[in-house]
């Protein structure tokens, strides 16, 4: 008989290399809008960790100094020879003033702050810490395959069902937890300075990401 964790290994193992070549479109599409200085300041990585494969690395190498904030702080784990400083804060409640960073990103984390009001907050903070620009990626909420369960259609269930079909889920949610997926409209409603575009797969991109940097070109 198979259970579950024996589908969900599978399963993973094919997702695995998909969801590590998004990730590397997300750090380069932020790269290049930072430009290519060999330096370009202070960035804070909220809610951030290496990746799955360290996809993230690239991305802090090009920076003088790089802080990561999270909730928990076993995410934060870094191999040796990476210099990055971890914290533990709540990213809708940065412990940091105003226009501390030169540069703000953070991948897939908006969408398990809580509920809007929650959203708002952490927007708020990502764009009062960043003096130069920001870069914040979720998935997308219209994509018909929900990226934490890997269910068709799971974020559009009522919470009881989600309550009862997460356990079962061939993703990496193990149990029921808040998930709030954004839309594109919602996404330039909480950075409303941003360019908000869908990216990933083509056509319906299974991905959001708002960048802001200042003073370029609207």
């Amino acid at each position: 008989m198979v259970s579950v964790e024996n589908v969900r290994s599978r399963v993973l193992r094919y997702v695995k290399p998909i969801h590590r070549k998004l990730r590397g479109q997300k750090a380069d599409l932020f790269l290049r809008m930072v430009g290519n200085g060999t330096a370009p300041g202070r960035l804070l990585d909220v809610g951030g960790g290496l990746g799955i494969d360290g996809e993230f690395l690239q991305l802090y190498s090009r920076f003088s100094e790089v802080v990561v904030v999270n909730l928990d702080a076993e995410c934060m784990h870094m191999p040796p020879g990476v210099t990055v400083k971890r914290m533990v804060a709540d990213g809708r409640d940065l412990p940091f003033e105003t226009n501390s960073f030169d540069w703000v990103f953070s991948n897939a984390v908006i969408e398990h702050v809580g509920r809007w009001q929650d959203q708002v907050l952490f927007a708020n903070e990502v764009r009062r810490v960043a003096s130069r620009g920001y870069f914040v990626a979720t998935p997308n909420k219209f994509f018909p395959v929900e990226p934490h369960t890997l269910l068709p259609f799971y974020q559009f269930l009522p919470v009881p069902l989600q309550r009862r079909m997460a356990p079962y889920s061939p993703g990496y949610l193990r149990k029921y937890e808040l998930i709030r997926l954004l839309s594109a409209g919602e996404m330039q409603e909480l950075f409303p300075e941003a360019t908000v575009r869908a990216m990933g797969f083509p056509v319906l991109g299974n991905n959001l990401a708002a960048y802001y940097r200042r003073g370029a070109p609207a």
